[in-house]
C-alpha cells in the first residue's frame, strides 16, 4: 500500500476537517410560523423581502392562482429561507415569488417604491382544471371569514441563517437553492408528472422528437436540450393544432392543461393519426427551409435564433393545408413561407406582447392564408 506523504493527512480525515469547518460558518434555526404571522412581520417592516440577490421575476396569474389554491387546500408546500441581520430583521432568501403572492392577495404587497399595490384577484386561465373552481375570480377580502382564517393560520417551514452565519452564506444558500437542478423548466416538471401517468405517451413523444427532420430543424441549444424543450415543442404543437382557439394567455400552463386532458382519456387522441400529421408536417417543412425554418428575416436573409411565434405558425399552417401540399412543390413552400416572415401585418404581431390569444390566433390567420390552409 502506497505511503502518505510526510505531515500530510488521511483523505477521510481532510474531508472531515472541511465538513468541521464549514459547518462552523453557518448556524441556522428552523420555526413554524403562519402566513399571517409573516404578513404582520412584513407590514412591520421586521421581514424584509426583495433584498439585492433575490430574483425579480414575476409569476404568472395563473402561478399565483394556483398556490393560494394550494394553500387553502393544505397542500404541502417548500420552506422558505431567511437570513438574520444584526439588528434581528430578517431578509428573504428563498420563497420571493409565494411570499410576494400571498402578501398580494391579502392587500399587504408594496412596490419597490413602498406603494400599496391594489390587491390579487385569483384568475384560473382554465377554470375546470381545478378544485377550487369557485376560487376564480375571489379577492382576499371577498372570501368568507372562515377562509380567510384558515389562510392566515396556515403554517410555513422558515429556515432561518442566523446571526454569526459567514458573511456570504446567504447569498451561497441563495445560489444553490435557485441553480442546477433546483429550478426545473415547464417541459421537465411535464415530463416527471406524466411519464409517471402514462409512459407510453411520453415514449411517443420521444419518439417524435427524435424524428431527424423535426430534430435537425431546430437548432436548439445544448440547455435547451437538456431541459427538454425540443419535447415540449412537439406538446406545444399538438396543443395549438388541436386546441388553439381555446387559448386565452400563458402557454406553458395551457400546454399542461391539454396534455393532462389525453394521459387522463378526458380527450381522445389518436397517436396513428397525429404521428402521421406531425411526421409529415416536420418532413415538408425540412425539405423547404431546412434549418432556417424557424429564423426571421434579417436584410431579407434568415438569421439569428429559433422563433416560436414562427414554429408555431408556419408548422400549424402547414398541418392544416395537409390536403393541398401534394400540389406544392418544396421550392413553392418555401417561398409562401419566405413571404410570410416578410409580411408587416405577421410582423407586427410577433415580438413583445405577443403571447396572447388574440396575437397567437392573428398570427396562425395569416400563416394559414400565405400557406393555404383552409378558413
Amino acid at each position: 500500500m502506497a505511503r502518505q506523504p510526510a505531515g500530510s493527512m488521511e483523505p477521510t480525515a481532510t474531508l472531515d476537517t472541511q465538513i468541521d469547518t464549514e459547518r462552523n460558518n453557518i448556524r441556522t434555526d428552523k420555526i413554524d410560523l403562519s402566513y399571517g404571522e409573516l404578513a404582520s412581520l412584513y407590514e412591520n417592516k421586521e421581514l424584509i423581502i426583495s433584498p439585492e440577490y433575490q430574483r425579480l421575476f414575476r409569476w404568472t396569474a395563473d402561478q399565483k392562482a394556483s398556490f393560494i389554491e394550494s394553500l387553502l387546500l393544505g397542500f404541502p408546500v417548500p420552506a422558505i429561507f431567511v437570513a438574520e441581520r444584526d439588528d434581528g430583521v430578517w431578509e428573504l432568501v428563498d420563497g420571493l415569488q409565494r411570499l410576494s403572492t400571498v402578501f398580494e392577495f391579502m392587500g399587504s404587497l408594496r412596490d419597490i417604491q413602498d406603494r400599496q399595490l391594489p390587491p390579487l384577484t385569483v384568475s384560473f386561465s382554465a377554470v375546470e382544471d381545478h378544485k377550487l373552481p369557485a376560487l376564480h375570480g375571489t379577492q382576499f377580502d371577498t372570501m368568507s371569514l372562515r377562509s380567510r382564517l384558515a389562510l392566515k393560520r396556515t403554517y410555513c417551514r422558515v429556515e432561518v441563517i442566523k446571526v454569526g452565519s459567514a458573511p456570504a452564506m446567504k447569498y451561497d444558500v441563495f445560489e444553490r437553492l435557485n441553480t442546477g437542478g433546483a429550478r426545473l423548466e415547464p417541459q421537465e416538471v411535464r415530463n416527471a408528472i406524466f411519464r409517471s401517468t402514462d409512459p407510453e405517451f411520453m415514449e411517443f413523444i420521444d419518439e417524435l422528437a427524435r424524428f431527424p427532420p423535426f430534430a435537425d430543424s431546430l437548432q436548439i441549444s445544448p440547455y435547451q436540450k437538456n431541459s427538454m424543450y425540443d419535447k415540449g415543442l412537439v406538446l406545444r404543437f399538438f396543443t395549438l393544432k388541436n386546441n388553439f382557439e381555446a387559448f386565452s394567455h400563458d402557454v406553458d400552463p395551457f400546454i399542461t392543461n391539454y396534455i393532462r386532458k389525453i394521459v387522463s382519456g378526458k380527450i381522445e387522441f389518436d397517436r396513428f393519426a397525429e404521428r402521421f400529421v406531425f411526421e409529415k408536417t416536420f418532413a415538408l417543412i425540412y425539405a423547404a427551409q431546412g434549418a432556417d425554418a424557424w429564423k426571421h428575416l434579417r436584410d431579407d436573409k434568415p438569421q439569428g435564433a429559433f422563433s416560436v411565434y414562427l414554429f408555431d405558425s408556419i408548422s400549424i399552417g402547414v398541418s392544416r393545408s395537409l390536403d393541398i401540399m401534394a400540389d406544392i412543390s418544396p421550392d413553392d413552400l418555401a417561398a409562401r413561407c419566405l413571404d410570410l416572415k416578410r409580411d408587416a401585418e405577421f410582423r407586427d404581431n410577433t415580438g413583445p406582447g405577443g403571447n396572447t390569444g388574440a396575437r397567437m390566433r392573428a398570427r396562425l390567420s395569416i400563416a394559414g392564408r400565405f400557406l393555404g390552409a383552409r378558413p
